[in-house]
């Protein structure tokens, strides 16, 4: 029996080494643990410079690395040859933007390795977090808390007595992608009407599977549908600073938009803070539920945080969980061995390209 390609793990993600093992223990691990790397939730905290000699070693001959983009990529700017045997890596994350973001992939025409999204496992837990923040936005969960620091009863009467039901409004997704749909579907369950943004129709896919009622390519109609509009949209040059520039104010009462409340689970960088603040201010829309920023972590000086009408949130309404880990890898590292360590029938491949 040929001698299995063993993989190297780098994440800061505690736990994925042991999940690996527990679900395949004939798997060949090389575990990798530098106090260069470490990390919380959605942030990653990493040294490249102060990495042991033998890390640096190790990864240069690791043909086969599951690591978190920004580690990857944190690494090749750092030092371009960091991962000279690399032939297939698994991210941790849904989001590869680091990748593309960094001067190492600026720079390079070619590169000679194949990346795997983290696909499949983020649609549940961020859906059930959209769908949590909307149902404390309408039912003012927060008003309610501060009522009873106070010990009063009903003391943000306004607040807490005028609330809509989920099953009177619209909820325009931007996105929909496995994590897109996900949120459809279950907004579908509240009684919710969904608009998908997309940038083509499908052709074959069933309501009850996709969760969206009407798929539009039409950004304005998508702004101008929603009560509350959720962005799942990746970081690609298509989308950085789409919503940017008052595109918002389609949203807005004045052009026939219903001044919804924005959630962005996708990428910060859809819109700029000033753009941001601007739609705000100008009453394009009515609130901000905000999980990821064109900074992060959000800088102290930034304005959302000090706004009533904004909620900051660090990056956490989808998290990786170890457990995950070997539910996406397992499929992919038995096609890339039954196909000799060829990495062409990998799925998730992410497109150098598209740039997602």
């Amino acid at each position: 029996m040929p001698t299995l390609p063993t993989v190297t793990v780098f994440s800061s993600i505690q736990g994925t080494a042991q999940s690996l093992r527990d679900a395949d223990p004939n798997l060949p691990l090389q575990v990798v643990q530098d106090p260069a790397l470490s990390g919380f939730g959605g942030t990653v905290e990493f040294n490249p410079s102060a990495l042991s000699a033998e890390t640096k070693s190790i990864l240069q001959q690791a043909e086969i690395l599951i690591s978190e983009p920004a580690v990857v990529a944190s690494l090749l700017d750092y030092d371009r040859f960091a991962l000279s045997s690399l032939k297939w890596c698994q991210s941790t994350y849904a989001g590869v933007d680091p990748l593309f973001n960094s001067s190492f992939f600026s720079s390079t025409t070619n590169i000679p390795w194949k990346l795997t999204r983290f696909a499949g496992c983020f649609g549940p837990p961020i859906a059930e977090w959209c769908i949590a923040r909307i149902i404390e936005h309408e039912r003012s969960f927060a008003a309610t808390a501060k009522d009873q620091q106070s010990k009063l009863w009903v003391g943000s009467r306004d607040a807490v007595t005028n609330y809509r039901y989920l099953s009177s409004m619209t909820l325009s997704v931007l996105g929909c992608g496995d994590i897109g749909r996900c949120i459809a579907r279950v907004a579908k369950a509240f009684g919710m009407k969904t608009v998908g943004y997309v940038r083509t129709i499908p052709t074959s896919s069933k309501k009850e599977e996709t969760g969206v009622d009407e798929f539009t390519t039409d950004l304005t109609k998508a702004l101008q549908s929603g009560d509350y509009i959720v962005s799942v949209l990746p970081s690609t040059p298509e989308t950085r600073g789409l919503l940017s520039n008052g595109v918002l104010q389609a949203a807005s009462n004045a052009k026939g938009g219903l001044c919804p409340v924005f959630i962005n689970v996708g990428r910060g960088d859809v819109i700029d803070e000033k753009s941001l603040l601007e739609a705000l201010d100008k009453k394009y829309i009515s609130g901000a539920i905000l999980d990821v920023f064109e900074e992060e972590p959000l800088p102290t000086k930034s304005k959302l945080w000090s706004r009533s009408d904004v909620i900051v949130s660090p990056h956490v309404s989808g998290l990786t969980q170890a457990s995950d880990v070997p539910k996406v890898f397992l499929s992919n590292y038995q096609r890339y061995v039954e196909n000799d360590c060829s990495t062409a029938e990998l799925k998730f491949l992410v497109d150098w390209k598209k740039g997602y």
